[in-house]
């Protein structure tokens, strides 16, 4: 079982968690190594103290220190939350929850854009130690359908629609048996084994079979809060509190599960770090990303913070409103979101002179356009971050050159967090000599627990020392900066958002006239990267244009994952081994539609 080989994951790496902090409390808590590095090891010494809370129990703490402060905004559901009255919602919640049977280590399903209900569950979830399953709001019926699978999930809560995307239509079909549900008994389906229990946000919208979100919260607050207090007490802290999903290379997701201490202590680094310019956050990116949970919702948690949230989905002119109205004074995202704001016709109409500090991440970007960024937004100062889903988001920062060296500020994608290893890496794990290219290995308390129900990928992705191997490429200079070089993995980072080939090439040859396919991604002003495929057909198939390929995938794959240009080939150029480049099936794409442009 999961759980308990976690415990035994848990207890070796905590022996040794234990020890190198014994070691780094001795160290000067300077982020400023003795001397220069000449090998490409590097570990954050710091003085900040560990954590041995929950979640919740944390924000509890906080909330009771400034009921009357204003945590959360929602713009576009028009909702403020002071920590008091938020607090009063997730309190209503868990404890409806909890009368259902929810019992800890279940996993709750959390199908939702930006909403506040979707914070909620973050704090109800670890109050009552549920996993919270974040899934994004644009898949379709298999999509979701595997992730709730994937881990057992006993709980969904969904809205009716997201924009134009029919969110409950597509659940009924893949649970029809929810119309004719009575919520007085747990649910039965036949393509969902383990839910027991839907939950609708919209009260607006009834539906047969779910549970009314709002009715839960009135309900769960009349209710006695003893029983909950005792639960929430149960909670271990080294218990697993999220699970955001990832793929690899076989084109599957993983379900990347975290702890309470890990994301919780990582939280409080952060706001050590970056907190004197969180003091009003703009957060536009998805809740489904860990970045967004990191580095967005759960600074509250730990500290007198505001974060706002200007839509359920991203949006250029909201955000800018958001920042305008609510004097943000930093701004986190994806290059995406800053490329829009900087491109927008509208710019001008918005006073965004109140941001501190950006930090962007997902994919690394050129110094340059930092610098542009700055210049024009304009934003007082802009950093990289970097970091991976199975670490928590955010493993270094660029801001730890702070403003006397805008030069690694901004070219590198920084330094480790307090309290973590990093180490470039030869193929044997060996750190290699400074200045040299090899693997980002990290080691430290964010690290995820593991896969869920995966011990081989697990075993993959997690050293038996606790490393981490990122499969990402870069060299460290001679005081722990990092600096990107390239992605060992195939994966394309589309706004973004990670998109993996195999997936797609795998949904692709399920067309009856699709031979075999490759995808690959081509440069993209907008997005970063833009997905692509080249497919060559069965012989003497039916006809078959673009637009069927395209029709074809709308039902089987998010928007996001439909590649932009598809072609027709008779072969692909591969190595004499018979191995495909992708690299040159890009470059010719490139190539072919600057000729294509050009004759325009």
């Amino acid at each position: 079982m999961f759980i308990a080989n976690t415990k035994r994951f848990l207890t070796h790496q905590q022996a040794s968690w234990i020890v190198l902090h014994l070691k780094l409390r001795q160290a000067s808590s300077s982020a400023v190594p003795p001397a220069k590095l000449t090998s490409s090891y590097f570990h954050h010494s710091s003085s900040l103290p560990f954590v041995y809370k929950t979640i919740s129990q944390n924000f509890d703490e906080t909330a009771a220190k400034y009921p009357d402060h204003e945590c959360y905004v929602f713009s576009s559901e028009q909702k403020r939350y002071t920590f008091k009255s938020f607090k009063e919602e997730v309190d209503g919640l868990a404890a409806s929850l909890l009368e259902l049977g929810f019992e800890k280590n279940d996993r709750f399903a959390v199908w939702l854009p930006n909403t506040s209900q979707n914070v909620a569950m973050t704090y109800a979830a670890s109050k009552l130690g549920l996993i919270k399953v974040n899934i994004n709001p644009a898949y379709v019926g298999r999509e979701l359908e595997y992730c709730i699978n994937k881990v057992g999930c006993k709980g969904l809560i969904l809205p009716p629609s997201v924009k134009v995307i029919p969110s409950l239509d597509l659940f009924r079909k893949v649970v029809p048996e929810l119309d004719s549900h009575s919520t007085s008994r747990e649910l039965s389906s036949k393509a969902l084994p383990t839910l027991k229990h839907v939950i609708l946000i919209d009260s607006g919208s009834k539906s047969g079979g779910t549970h009314s979100y709002d009715d839960l919260v009135k309900r769960g607050s009349k209710l006695s809060h003893k029983t909950l207090e005792e639960r929430q007490a149960t909670v271990n802290p080294d218990s697993a509190a999220a699970i955001f999903y990832t793929s690899g290379t076989t084109g599957q997701p993983k379900a990347a599960t975290l702890s309470n201490f890990g994301m919780l202590n990582l939280v409080h680094a952060q706001w050590e770090h970056l907190g004197q310019f969180f003091t009003r956050l703009c957060v536009p990116i998805p809740m489904f990303h860990m970045f967004s949970e990191i580095v967005g919702v759960l600074n509250v948690a730990v500290a007198k913070a505001k974060v706002i949230f200007p839509a359920i989905l991203p949006d250029t002119v909201s955000t800018m409103e958001s920042i305008h109205k609510e004097k943000c004074t930093a701004l986190i995202g994806a290059p995406i979101i800053f490329r829009d704001i900087l491109t927008h016709p509208d710019k001008s109409k918005y006073d965004l002179s109140s941001l501190e500090f950006s930090a962007i991440g997902a994919s690394p970007m050129h110094s340059s356009f930092l610098s542009q960024l700055e210049k024009e937004i304009p934003v007082k100062r802009i950093a990289q971050g970097y970091g991976l889903t199975e670490n928590c988001a955010i493993l270094t920062s660029g801001m730890w050159a702070g403003d006397s060296d805008p030069k690694r500020r901004q070219g590198s994608l920084g330094r480790c967090m307090q309290r973590l290893e990093v180490k470039v890496a030869d193929e044997n794990g060996n750190a290699v000599p400074i200045g040299e290219q090899g693997e980002i290995w990290a080691r430290g308390y964010p690290i995820m627990m593991g896969y869920y129900n995966d011990p081989e990928k697990t075993k993959e992705a997690l050293t038996p020392s606790g490393w981490l191997r990122t499969g990402d490429e870069a060299k460290m200079d001679e005081d722990g900066y990092l600096y990107y070089v390239g992605r060992q993995k195939e994966m394309i980072i589309r706004g973004g958002i990670n998109i993996y080939p195999v997936e797609i090439e795998n949904t692709l040859i399920e067309h009856p006239s699709v031979a075999e396919a490759q995808v690959f991604s081509i440069p993209d002003e907008r997005y970063g990267e833009e997905v692509c495929t080249w497919i060559k057909l069965k012989p003497n198939a039916p006809a078959c244009t673009v637009n069927d390929i395209t029709k074809f995938l709308t039902d089987k794959l998010a928007f996001f994952k439909i590649p932009k240009h598809i072609r027709f080939v008779d072969k692909f150029i591969m190595t004499p081994t018979g191995k495909v480049q992708k690299f040159k099936l890009s470059e010719a794409m490139v190539a072919e539609l600057k000729e294509t442009k050009s004759k325009k």
